[in-house]
């Protein structure tokens, strides 16, 4: 083989290594993106299409739920956290019981989901137990909230730790982002109707990158 047939091969290889990873490239980018767009656009308010900012309160630094943090399901097995990955999920944090203001949230969640109308499609629910021993109360909520995700876990005080408000942290409800990061907060008494706007921007305004970046694939 001549030098220059030797060049030719070594050409074509890279760029045929180079064509092989395009697809991982772009598929990279299609599960970044919705979380990509969110905050860009939460960050920088002014290109909403309503030019108002988000009613909840953003977390900042953002919060990931922790990898190594043991979350169970009420039968005993590991929660799949898969389910959750790419999509916007409404988690409510409580502690070892749930009462009347707890079960409102719970049914709050289900209509902000079911309001969302097409956005449902990429929208959960979880509830996190932090007491390892609701394992019977978590049974019981699921089944009175069909499609709740519930999760027990023995981090009693890692997830308040970490959002740096202690028991505060219990009571409330939070966005987590399809890279699994919870990125906004609202108090135990805002109105639901805060929590379905800005969840529709953060779905709309990452709707039209996943479309793009779609394109781009095909």
């Amino acid at each position: 083989m001549s030098p220059g047939e030797g060049a030719a091969t070594k050409a074509g290889e890279v760029a045929g290594a180079k064509r092989s990873l395009r697809p991982l490239l772009i598929m990279l980018g299609v599960f970044a993106a919705p979380g990509l767009a969110a905050w860009f656009l939460f960050l920088n308010p002014q290109y909403l299409p309503s030019g108002r900012s988000n009613l909840g309160e953003l977390i900042s630094p953002v919060v990931p739920l922790p990898a190594d943090l043991a979350l169970s399901t009420p039968a005993g097995s590991a929660l799949d956290r898969e389910a959750l990955a790419g999509k916007w999920t409404l988690v409510y944090l409580a502690g070892g019981d749930c009462d009347d203001p707890c079960r409102g949230r719970l049914r709050d969640m289900r209509q902000i989901r079911l309001a969302l109308g097409d956005g449902s499609l990429s929208t959960e629910r979880l509830l996190i137990l932090t007491d390892p021993g609701a394992g019977a109360l978590g049974i019981e909520l699921a089944g009175q909230y069909p499609g709740l995700r519930v999760a027990l876990t023995d981090g009693a005080g890692r997830l308040p730790g970490l959002l740096d408000q202690g028991d505060a942290a219990l009571g409330r409800l939070y966005i987590l982002d399809p890279l699994g990061n919870l990125m906004m907060r609202y108090a135990p008494d805002a109105p639901a109707k805060h929590t379905l706007k800005d969840l529709g921007r953060l779905i709309k305004a990452s709707k039209n990158w996943i479309k793009g970046a779609g394109y781009g694939h095909k």
